[in-house]
């Protein structure tokens, strides 16, 4: 089904749903005038073998831990919600950075939403047959199926002026800058029923890397030279973003699981025992300085080395970093590490997110996935509630 803003319905109440962690994140999330409110939260550590590289490998228990999380997060309410938004990422995320370019035979009428719904529609074939040459050489699955569950707007032209909302402009030549997420359809339709066995309606499946940008948007960091880094248990996911576009993303097969099992075998010590390492890493740095420089210079020299692998001239002035344990003593050394390879100077490490004064309590790095997501689709219902928003912030979402 193609994209029409008027299929948007009002979803005033909605969960937001993040299970690609060690814990099962949900939100209950209200719009309250355009604005996102959390009413309740609750997250549920969920077991290693749940997941394989965080891939999900038991449905049956993967689902009771979003019900137990559910339960937790609605417990006071009089009714559980049943729409529901979930988070996505994954290293089999294939996209598409692709520009369209339209001349419109009468340059002297205004575009109109229509207009532009008919555009994105126009292309929606042709980027399916481009896609599977990438899965091919990305995911070594010949003849994969693949499903669009995303595509973002990050930039509109008209007549070569960038413009945040063409709405009523006249112009000949229009370009659209768009990403075009594809997952394979077994996962998606894997969510689909863990949601549905829920009893659940699921309104869209966001990726992280469309989602986590979300953040930074009523920030004046939003139009700097920004790198996103997201650590995970077994995936890191790296965006790169310039003037409030994003123009580059990858999610990387490596995590803090790295860190973990470095840890494990050098200082002989469980897991849990490592956990409370990472978690008091100011005060723990020093005393295991031999072993920790050596395992972040190796995440720090992988991300820097993808990066340089697709931007070489990319020069950064913020890295907003997410881990369930950021501290001081790391946002000092990846500062450090980037500036001693060139890729920026002065570089400010930030984890706090986010600036609005009601959702500050969720300023943790391990909620922000999540928090980034309902503000992902509090965007579109407002795209819904008023078209003449900004054009260049919403996402569109594949939905049946």
């Amino acid at each position: 089904m193609s994209f029409r803003i008027s299929n948007v319905l009002d979803y005033d109440t909605f969960l937001a749903v993040d299970i690609w962690a060690f814990k099962v994140k949900v939100l209950v999330c209200k719009i309250d005038w355009q604005e996102l409110k959390i009413i309740w939260s609750s997250s549920i550590r969920q077991s290693k073998k749940d997941m394989l590289y965080w891939e999900i490998t038991d449905i049956a228990s993967v689902s009771r831990s979003i019900q137990k999380a559910l339960s937790k997060a609605c417990q006071s309410l009089d009714n559980i919600p049943k729409d529901v938004i979930v988070l996505y990422n994954s290293s089999e995320l294939i996209y598409d950075f692709t520009s369209v370019n339209y001349i419109r035979k009468e340059k002297d009428w205004v575009i109109t939403m229509k207009e532009i719904d008919e555009m994105i529609e126009d292309v929606e074939l042709r980027w399916l047959d481009k896609i599977k040459s990438k899965t091919e050489n990305r995911l070594w699955i010949v003849e994969a199926e693949m499903k669009l569950i995303t595509t973002s707007i990050t930039g509109i032209y008209v007549d070569w002026q960038r413009i945040s909302n063409p709405i009523w402009f006249p112009g000949k030549n229009i370009k659209f800058n768009l990403i075009n997420v594809f997952c394979p359809i077994g996962r998606f339709n894997t969510l689909s029923n863990i949601i549905r066995d829920l009893d659940l309606h699921l309104i869209s499946i966001v990726p992280l890397p469309i989602s986590l940008p979300k953040l930074i948007e009523e920030s004046p960091y939003n139009y700097d030279s920004n790198i996103f880094i997201d650590i995970g248990y077994s995936k890191i996911t790296i965006i790169l973003q310039n003037n409030s576009e994003i123009i580059w993303f990858n999610v990387l097969n490596l995590g803090y699981s790295i860190v973990e099992d470095v840890l494990k075998d050098n200082l002989n010590q469980s897991y849990l025992n490592i956990e409370n390492i990472l978690a008091d890493l100011d005060n723990q740095y020093e005393t295991h300085k031999w072993v920790l420089d050596e395992v972040f210079e190796f995440l720090i020299d992988a991300i820097y080395i993808w990066i340089t692998d697709i931007e070489k001239a990319f020069f950064v002035k913020n890295v907003f970093l997410s881990w369930a344990w950021v501290s001081d003593k790391l946002k000092s050394l990846l500062a450090k590490w980037l500036e001693s390879r060139w890729i920026g100077k002065q570089i400010a490490v930030i984890d706090k997110y986010l600036e609005i004064e009601w959702l500050e309590e969720f300023n943790q790095n391990a909620t922000l996935p999540v928090v980034s997501l309902a503000k992902a689709w509090k965007e579109l219902i407002a795209v819904k509630k008023d078209p003449l928003v900004r054009i260049l912030k919403y996402v569109i979402y594949k939905y049946e």
